[in-house]
């Protein structure tokens, strides 16, 4: 197997659920070298007694924009997990296009360079926003809009295309899984960030708070991916498809948030105000405005503030059906264990630096 982005989030859980399911040799794809404790963790999956006592792990550090490593990083593979990716609102357009577009046609181009056969692409439902709710969709009711409400989701959209295009049957079965909200131990993005901000006592609920939420845990975001790459067969209805993979049951977005800030020993934010629409979006253009003249990028933006008030829930009918996916763990359990990894390990450098 080769996993790009193996040193991220999903990447380094995937790498470690794909040692502990027999991958005989695993390459591992990353502008970030693996941590000392991410190759511990790498070790101990390769060590537990469902893994393959032989398993190999290299490790490539170079860029997604380097074509000619990402080709040779394809050789004697048999599976591409593309997971890398240039993520968050706060880049330019040509570096969200070196990435997320040409990298993956780098990619593409080290699949048919090499014989690869089986490519899964970790795609994202921000392809499919147009600003407004999404509630329980079925995916190919969320087709890929004209316009799109971010960069990053532009960018995600056009390598998702060209991963649909690139689909050669048999010699290179592709296909494209999503999770939304991803979250876990070791989320780097979306939790620690809201945390921070409840913490300093700056976080309010957008709205009235009632805008419900598929989340997807990063096991189940992990299984969904080697779901996908065990569909691809010659005749398979998934091939050059798009599936969205979540923990199941939507939540209401805010009440799990203050679920976590709670633990964190912070104020709920139930105790609070709420922060009405109308302000919001007047600070969020003012802020646009602001990021113009001065060349940057703010943190209160217009999608910012529609993503934290609209819902957004899917379907998960397709994946069940076509890539017989169903989560390993429920959202509560998942929640759960993803509080206690943060009470334990994000805590105590937050508070060190707040002395």
């Amino acid at each position: 197997m080769l996993v790009t982005g193996s040193s991220g989030f999903v990447g380094s859980r995937l790498v470690q659920m794909l040692l502990e399911r027999k991958a005989k040799r695993i390459v591992c794809f990353d502008v970030v070298p693996p941590s000392k404790e991410l190759k511990e963790r790498f070790e101990l999956a390769r060590k537990s007694p469902s893994a393959d006592p032989n398993a190999t792990v290299e490790v490539v550090v170079d860029s997604l924009t380097n074509q000619d490593a990402v080709v040779d990083a394809c050789k004697g593979v048999d599976i591409v997990y593309h997971i890398a990716a240039l993520v968050g609102p706060f880049h330019d357009r040509a570096k969200y296009e070196a990435v997320n577009y040409r990298g993956t046609l780098h990619v593409l181009e080290g699949c048919k360079r090499h014989f690869v056969r089986r490519l899964v692409f970790s795609s994202s439902p921000s392809t499919r926003f147009t600003g407004k709710d999404i509630t329980g969709q079925r995916e190919e009711e969320l087709p890929i809009p004209s316009h799109f409400l971010a960069l990053y989701a532009e960018t995600k959209a056009m390598a998702e295309q060209a991963v649909t295009e690139a689909l050669d049957p048999p010699n290179l079965l592709t296909i494209s899984v999503a999770p939304h909200q991803v979250y876990g131990p070791h989320d780097p993005l979306f939790l620690p960030n809201l945390l921070e901000t409840a913490g300093n006592g700056r976080l309010r609920i957008f709205g009235a708070g009632k805008n419900i939420v598929s989340f997807c845990y990063v096991d189940n975001y992990c299984h969904g991916l080697l779901c996908g790459a065990d569909s691809l067969e010659t005749n398979s209805p998934t091939l050059g498809k798009f599936y969205i993979v979540t923990d199941g049951e939507p939540q209401l977005f805010w009440d799990v948030l203050n679920r976590a800030i709670v633990a964190m020993g912070f104020k709920d934010l139930n105790s609070k105000l709420h922060l009405p629409l109308w302000l919001l979006y007047g600070l969020a253009y003012i802020c646009n405005v602001i990021g113009f003249v001065t060349g940057k990028k703010l943190k209160l933006n217009p999608f910012n503030v529609r993503m934290l008030t609209i819902h957004r829930y899917f379907s998960l009918d397709n994946s069940r059906n076509h890539l017989k996916f169903e989560p390993l763990i429920t959202f509560n359990e998942g929640w759960q264990r993803t509080i206690e990894w943060f009470q334990e390990n994000w805590l105590p450098e937050y508070k060190a630096k707040q002395q």
